[in-house]
């Protein structure tokens, strides 16, 4: 399916890897797991959906998160106010996605259990109904991995500090949630990584 037809013309995706990594002691964004650092990662899960049409957002250790980069086909777009946190991030990936976006998928490089399935599911729920947001349903809350109409990104801008898409969903009314246990496993600490790896 060409990018200029079908059901998911118009979607891209900001992968938000700009943090500091404060609790962990050092960029998480560059951990390998499985051979592959947690920001290639995310960034081949937004390309299986949306190829060609990938931001990844840096801010903390920007040089080498986009070196890590260098041979995925993304659109590297750094965030200098990183520090003031994940909003600021957010604001930053959209603001760079390509001409003609209409809906935008939100993913967080330290998810590192959401798989390529989970990722099909979401865009079949949006799918569905392209109008309003879609969102990943965990431990009681919705948020990232998240698909954005572009009718909801005007209200980014009344986010701040480390408010992100789920922020903004829950200001949001109507929205498509998908189940997705594996999207409530992030790596934070290095307790959490080894949790993984196990």
């Amino acid at each position: 399916m060409g990018l200029t037809s079908g059901p998911d013309f118009g979607l891209a995706a900001v992968v938000l890897a700009a943090g500091g990594s404060r609790r962990f002691g050092s960029p998480k964004q560059l951990l390998r797991v499985g051979g592959v650092t947690l920001v290639e990662r995310a960034a081949r899960l937004a390309a299986g959906c949306c190829p060609g049409r990938v931001v990844v957002v840096t801010g903390a250790a920007a040089e080498d998160v986009a070196l890590a980069l260098a041979a995925e086909p993304v659109v590297i777009a750094n965030n200098p106010g990183w520090e003031s946190g994940l909003a600021s991030s957010l604001l930053c990936g959209i603001r760079a996605l390509p001409a003609g976006s209409q809906a935008c998928l939100v993913l967080l490089a330290d998810q590192a259990a959401v798989g390529q399935g989970d990722i099909e599911r979401l865009r079949d729920a949006w799918r569905r109904n392209p109008e309003v947001p879609a969102a990943a349903s965990y431990a009681g809350a919705r948020g990232a991995p998240a698909i954005l109409p572009a009718s909801a990104w005007p209200a980014l801008h009344s986010l701040g500090g480390d408010s992100g898409a789920r922020a903004l969903l829950a200001s949001l009314g109507q929205l498509s949630a998908v189940a997705m246990p594996a999207a409530q496993f992030d790596i934070d600490t290095p307790a959490d990584l080894e949790r993984l790896t196990r």
